[in-house]
């Protein structure tokens, strides 16, 4: 009895283990899986900045730039492929465009972008952590722009009142 006892735990066992790994399915793709991702990241398209031209250029509507452009970083890739760019807290590859920049390529020492401003024309190379100012002209670091620490040790207080002893978030 009591062998058999054990015998039928054992099965029950296997059997257990046999339907979880039916549930778990594969762990890496099959070669017709990643053939298809292959051509899928070939032929995926990247939208790029074209300047559609006009009869008379006085008429036409130019995009207002931003208030501030920053780049906040980027990533260059050593196996040829557009690398990413993070503008105005947004991803976009080299050599593409939004309504408000057209990023061109990481430089060739990797510390600067090409940028360009559609709304002005102008041409830039800035370096992670820099900010431009269309209504200046200027380009400062980001450090700059940072919010004053205030004397209670608060950022961004505003000029509010210091909060009372005993009342503080802990």
């Amino acid at each position: 009895m009591r062998y058999w006892l054990v015998v039928v735990t054992f099965g029950f066992a296997l059997a257990n283990t046999a339907m979880a790994a039916e549930s778990f399915g594969r762990l890496f793709t099959t070669p017709a899986e990643r053939s298809n991702l292959d051509y899928l990241r070939q032929t995926s398209k990247v939208n790029v900045f074209k300047e559609t031209e006009t009869a008379n250029p006085d008429e036409t509507d130019l995009p207002t730039p931003p208030t501030n452009i920053s780049v906040q970083g980027y990533v260059k890739r050593n196996d040829g492929k557009k690398g990413t760019v993070w503008i105005n807290n947004q991803p976009m590859r080299e050599n593409s465009a939004n309504s408000n920049v057209q990023v061109g390529k990481v430089g060739a020492d990797g510390n600067q972008v090409q940028i360009v401003v559609p709304g002005n024309g102008k041409n830039l190379n800035l370096k992670a952590g820099q900010v431009y100012t269309p209504d200046t002209g200027t380009v400062s670091e980001v450090a700059t722009h940072a919010k004053p620490v205030s004397e209670t040790g608060s950022i961004g207080n505003d000029g509010q009142q210091p909060a009372q002893p005993g009342n503080e978030l802990r």
